[in-house]
């Protein structure tokens, strides 16, 4: 219905207008022109205005196509800039931790350089990482692995010219000789995946939670004196010769970032011994 009407409308518009160009030669053309013009005027404003918006969309494609460009190539830009920032603080982060993990040690661990952990094993029961430190840089196999306040974490054991790799001290096939402070009590400190256990302690030698371990020197092995962790639970069994000692390492092994790898260590030679004194 409405489509007839608006046809109808355009049709008698169409003939006013002949009807006004056949009579343009009389005297009363002119008034009838005007009238007309009058009466056709809402018309010819309602079209221009159901097609000014279409004309404006033609008239400015280009412009709006640039426009995306450009909002385009900011995002792009401020992308870059975010990715620029965030590595800019992850640099200014690393500089500040190995710059507070040297303070921590100080000289008493002799020559040592830093790593970043760029890898960890994720196999059950494997304890290890990857440095981005290798045999250019001085690391050899044995040499031990700290963190923060000379705790000892590990040990290299897997070495090319630019990475090595470290075995954790709570890995399943870590072993290393480590004593308690408290007593001077000699054991062996081994891994199981998850903790620590340290085995071959006597019966009848006092050990209490809190006391301090750290390694020694038998075996040559390792320096002695650093620290490695504090006693958390003791047993006694009756039908056993030595204590069942669990161990909590000092050293956050799940969130190693950065480490000092003692590289004037060499297995089996002496050095001077980290102070065995824990505070």
């Amino acid at each position: 219905m409405t489509s007839a009407r608006s046809a109808a409308w355009f049709s008698g518009i169409f003939f006013a207008a002949l009807l006004l160009l056949a009579l343009s030669p009389l005297p009363v053309a002119g008034d009838l022109e005007a009238r007309a013009g009058a009466a056709v005027a809402p018309a010819v404003d309602a079209v221009r205005g159901a097609i000014s918006p279409v004309t404006d969309i033609v008239l400015h494609a280009g412009q709006i196509s640039e426009l995306s460009e450009e909002n385009a190539a900011l995002r792009q830009e401020l992308s870059r800039t975010q990715a620029d920032l965030a590595s800019l603080r992850e640099g200014r982060i690393a500089l500040e931790q190995a710059n507070a993990l040297i303070a921590s040690v100080g000289a008493e661990a002799g020559s040592t350089i830093t790593a970043t952990v760029i890898l960890r094993d994720p196999a059950p029961g494997r304890q290890s990482v990857v440095l981005n430190q290798g045999s250019r840089a001085g690391v050899r196999v044995g040499q031990p692995v700290l963190g923060s306040g000379a705790t000892l974490l590990g040990i290299v054991t897997e070495v090319n010219e630019t990475r090595s790799r470290v075995r954790l001290i709570t890995d399943r096939e870590s072993a290393i000789a480590a004593l308690l402070q408290s007593s001077r009590t000699t054991g062996s400190l081994v891994g199981d995946g998850r903790e620590l256990h340290l085995d071959f302690v006597p019966l009848d030698v006092a050990v209490a939670p809190g006391d301090v371990v750290l390694t020694s020197a038998l075996g040559g092995l390792l320096p002695p004196g650093l620290l490695v962790g504090r006693v958390s639970e003791v047993e006694a069994p009756g039908q056993e010769l030595h204590q069942r000692i669990v161990v909590d390492p000092l050293g956050d092994l799940e969130r190693i970032e950065q480490v000092l790898v003692m590289t004037g260590f060499r297995p089996g030679t002496d050095i001077a011994p980290a102070s065995e004194d824990a505070n």
